[in-house]
């Protein structure tokens, strides 16, 4: 899975959190390194951060569509009531959320 997120804390923690989970993680370093990771690489779940700008976050599921077709994005939210920044498969909100997002994508 790659993770993508502007805030550097964030980054790390959800790096370590989805490693304990048992998830193969490869978190991008900045926009264009989440770009570089997209075009080497096949992934099954993009995970994008709130940090991330409403043009970034569009950009990246974008391209992420066009490498990974079959591929599940999960979108951050802050709160409830905040609407998704791109159209994603899955939302979360916290890390309970997210991890029970991915194991809902690995049953499907």
């Amino acid at each position: 899975m790659l993770s993508a997120s502007a805030d550097p804390v964030l980054r790390h923690t959800r790096e370590l959190l989805l490693i304990s989970e048992g998830c193969e993680v490869n978190t991008s370093l900045s926009k264009s390194h989440a770009h570089e990771l997209i075009q080497s690489h096949s992934f099954d779940v993009l995970v994008i951060g709130n940090s991330l700008t409403p043009d970034t976050c569009r950009e990246l599921a974008k391209t992420f569509r066009v490498r990974n077709p079959q591929g599940k994005i999960i979108e951050i939210l802050v709160a409830n009531w905040d609407a998704p920044m791109n159209e994603p498969d899955a939302i979360a909100i916290g890390p309970e959320e997210l991890i029970a997002a991915i194991r809902q994508i690995a049953q499907a």
